[in-house]
C-alpha cells in the first residue's frame, strides 16, 4: 500500500476538493451542496458526492472526514432503473508502519461492516487487491434504510476501524434519486414516500466510437522537410483565437494563453524567450497532422493544445482540446491532479475516427481524501463503446 505521512496530512487536511459551480439541492435544505452530477467532480455535499455518466449510470462516494487517522471510502454504483446499487469499499492503511500493515494482514482478521454499533456481517475482500472489497446486497440495503437519519458506518478489522462519515449522505443519494427519476417511486432510494412523484428513466446507451487507422510508433511517416516548413510558417496565421473546442462553448482559444496574443502571459513569454513559443506537428495519418502548443502551466498541471490539420484545407484547423497531456498512436489524453499530493484526478480521452478525435470517456477519481495515490475511485461522467479496427 501507498503510504503518505502524518506531516502531509497535517498540511493538506484543509484543501479542498475540485470546486465547482454552487446550485440549490432540490427536494432538501442541504446547506453547502454544490455541482451537478454530470459535471467535473460532480454534486457534493459535505462527505459525500455523486457523479453521473451520459447513460445515466450514477456512483454515489463517501469518505472517513478529513481529519481521520485511517482513511477510507465506500461508492455505490446504480445505472437507471435498477433497484439496488452495488457498494464497492477501499481501507487504506496510508498511516501504519509496513510491520504493523503485515500484522494486520498476518492476523487474517475478517473486515466486519458495523452501523450504529450493531454488527451486519463480514466484508468480502478482493484476494488481489488489498484493502479493497464488496459489501452485499444486503448489506447495501441495511446501509441505504440507515441514510435517513444520522447513522454511524464503521468497518472493523481486529482493534482497527475505519470510520465512513454520514455527512451529505442522505443529500447526495437524494439527488441521485432525483437525477434518475426515482423520487416518490418504488425503487427510489431514500424518497419512496416524498410527494412528488416522477417517472423513472431508463438507462441510455453508450455511443459508439470507431478507432480509425492512425500511425503509430513503429510505422510512423515523418513530415517532410518542405511541409514541415509550410506549417511552421503558417500555423499562427491559421489558429483561430475565438475558435471553441470540442469540449464545448465554456473552452474557447482564450484558455490558451501562450499562443494567444491577447493574452499578458503570451507577451511576458515572448519578450522573455521566442523559443518558448514553438509548434510541434504530429502526422495523424497520410492526410491530418495534429498541430500541438503547450497553452497554460501551473504548480502541479500544464495543458497543451491540440489542433486537427486536413490537408485538403490546411488553413482551417480544428481545435480539438487546451488541455491536453499526451498523443499516442490515435489517440489523446487529459489528465490533472485536483492538487499537488496526486491522490485525486481528472482525465478524459479523445480518439481518432478517420474524421475527427471524437471524445471517448471523461471521468474524476473521487474528492481529495488521502485515500489512495491516484485517486479512489473511477468516476466517469462521459462513457463510450470503443470498437478498433478489424473488430
Amino acid at each position: 500500500m501507498r503510504q503518505l505521512s502524518k506531516r502531509f496530512v497535517v498540511q493538506n487536511q484543509l484543501v479542498k476538493a475540485l470546486s465547482a459551480s454552487v446550485v440549490g439541492l432540490m427536494l432538501n435544505n442541504a446547506y453547502g451542496a454544490y455541482g451537478d452530477p454530470f459535471e467535473g467532480s460532480g454534486f457534493v455535499s459535505d462527505d459525500w458526492h455523486v457523479v453521473c455518466d451520459n447513460t445515466l449510470t450514477c456512483r454515489a462516494a463517501g469518505y472517513t472526514q478529513e481529519t481521520a487517522e485511517w482513511r477510507g471510502s465506500i461508492m455505490m454504483t446504480v445505472a437507471a432503473g435498477e433497484k439496488i446499487p452495488s457498494t464497492q469499499v477501499v481501507l487504506n492503511y496510508w498511516e501504519s508502519s509496513n510491520e504493523i500493515i503485515a500484522q494486520i494482514e498476518g492476523q487474517n482478521a475478517p473486515v466486519e461492516l458495523w452501523l450504529d454499533d450493531q454488527y451486519f456481517g463480514k466484508v468480502d475482500l478482493n484476494t488481489d487487491e488489498m484493502g479493497r472489497g464488496r459489501l452485499t446486497t444486503a448489506q447495501t440495503k441495511q446501509l441505504i434504510d440507515k441514510a435517513r437519519k444520522h447513522t454511524k458506518i464503521v468497518f472493523k478489522r481486529g482493534e482497527y476501524q475505519w470510520q465512513i462519515s454520514d455527512k451529505g449522505m442522505r443529500a447526495v443519494l437524494l439527488k441521485l434519486d432525483e437525477t434518475q427519476g426515482r423520487v416518490g417511486t418504488p425503487i427510489a432510494l431514500v424518497s419512496k414516500r416524498h410527494s412528488k412523484q416522477q417517472i423513472p428513466k431508463t438507462a441510455i446507451a453508450k455511443p459508439v466510437i470507431k478507432k480509425a487507422f492512425a500511425y503509430s510508433d513503429k510505422n510512423n511517416q515523418p513530415i517532410s522537410a518542405s511541409r514541415l516548413t509550410y506549417l511552421q510558417n503558417n500555423i499562427s496565421k491559421w489558429v483561430d483565437i475565438d475558435a471553441e473546442s470540442l469540449m464545448g462553448s465554456e473552452q474557447v482559444m482564450g484558455d490558451c494563453e501562450l499562443v494567444n496574443p491577447k493574452t499578458q502571459v503570451y507577451q511576458s513569454r515572448q519578450e522573455y524567450s521566442s523559443s518558448l513559443l514553438g509548434w510541434e506537428f504530429v502526422p495523424v495519418d497520410d492526410r491530418h497532422t495534429l498541430a500541438v502548443h503547450s497553452c497554460w502551466t501551473g504548480a502541479y498541471n500544464f495543458g497543451a493544445g491540440y489542433w486537427l490539420i486536413d490537408h485538403r484545407k490546411p488553413s482551417n484547423p480544428k481545435l480539438i482540446t487546451t488541455a491536453g497531456s499526451d498523443y499516442h498512436e490515435g489517440k489523446i489524453i487529459a489528465a490533472h491532479k485536483g492538487r499537488g499530493l496526486g491522490d485525486c484526478w481528472s482525465m478524459t480521452n479523445w480518439l481518432w475516427d478517420g474524421k475527427t478525435f471524437a471524445k471517448t470517456r471523461e471521468m474524476t477519481t473521487g474528492l481529495c481524501r488521502l485515500i489512495e495515490a491516484g485517486g479512489a475511485w473511477q468516476m466517469p461522467t462521459y462513457v463510450s463503446e470503443v470498437i478498433k479496427p478489424n473488430q
